[in-house]
């Protein structure tokens, strides 16, 4: 798919429906809706509040790439951050907005492409992007205009999603492969249903196989992470994930969050202790704390010498 027609398909899916909007079935944009989210949201990821807590917020200028419903940027904003958050949707930035304005707390939500940032260089003290990056076709655009904004010796907390997981490696190029050949089989679709699975996404699932035919690798990986419709995602080795940040210096890595809830009853049988476990070793989610390289003193000469022309 074109980089420029997939980045406007990811675009309208979540103006149509902002990151974790799904979580609450309280009213739109409500006090109640954003506290159920945040509730929801933690109690699911938990490393999230700890990973936040890598970096000091303190009176940093903050931008974040992909603010969602505002979740994080409330924890961010609490910490003490001058806080601006930008969403490449209307929806997700006008959900952005109102949560701030729910909880009567500073900070702007702009509508703005992370490929193209409105921000003069060295702007900001620390960018945060979780799980944003992997839904740009042109991710490497992105970072480059991360690190212009960021100044010398800034921080870039970021979140991708890991291609040594058990979510990729098993479920998506295994187990969901094997299920969706199976979906042609008559009584398939109730059967995985009383095993817990959304039947509605079965059942897209096997009507765009019947379509199209088998997937593509890029194609499957997309539709097994936000929908069988959606558009645009990647995963990331640590290799591939040194690559991306090749012009940051990396602090920190870890690996976080086995989804119990892919794997049906058996899932919401297992204990915690060994979800969390499984999460350390081959979770989802690769955790990044980066920071882009202090200007050396020959760099700020020649900085100075440009500016005196």
């Amino acid at each position: 798919m074109d980089a420029a027609v997939a980045q406007e398909r990811v675009r309208a899916h979540w103006d149509r429906q902002p990151c974790d909007s799904e979580l609450s079935a309280r009213e739109r944009l409500s006090r109640e809706f954003f506290l159920d989210v945040e509730r929801q949201r933690y109690a699911l990821q938990p490393h999230i509040l700890e990973c936040l807590s890598w970096i000091d917020w303190r009176g940093k200028r903050v931008l974040e790439v992909g603010a969602g419903v505002g979740t994080d940027a409330r924890r961010i904003i609490g910490a003490g951050a001058l806080y601006t958050g930008i969403n490449v949707d209307r929806g997700s930035t006008e959900a952005t907005a109102q949560a701030l304005r729910a909880f009567s707390m500073p900070g702007v939500a702009l509508e703005r492409d992370a490929r193209s940032l409105d921000f003069p260089d060295g702007t900001f003290d620390a960018v945060y992007s979780f799980g944003v990056l992997q839904h740009i076709p042109e991710a490497q655009r992105a970072v480059a205009e991360i690190h212009r904004v960021l100044k010398p010796g800034g921080e870039f907390l970021l979140m991708l999603y890991n291609r040594t997981s058990i979510n990729y490696a098993l479920e998506i190029k295994f187990l969901r492969k094997l299920g969706l050949r199976l979906l042609r089989l008559p009584g398939m679709i109730p059967l995985l249903e009383r095993l817990g699975l959304p039947r509605a996404k079965l059942e897209r699932h096997r009507q765009i196989y019947l379509e199209r035919g088998f997937p593509s690798e890029g194609e499957w990986l997309s539709r097994n992470t936000n929908g069988p419709d959606y558009p645009y995602c990647r995963v990331y080795d640590a290799s591939e994930a040194r690559q991306l940040l090749a012009g940051f210096e990396i602090l920190r890595t870890e690996i976080h969050f086995f989804d119990h809830r892919h794997w049906g009853v058996l899932g919401r049988v297992m204990p915690g202790f060994l979800r969390g476990a499984l999460g350390r070793c081959w979770g989802w989610h690769r955790i990044v704390h980066a920071r882009k390289p202090a200007a050396r003193p020959s760099d700020a000469a020649r900085g100075g010498a440009h500016a005196c022309r």
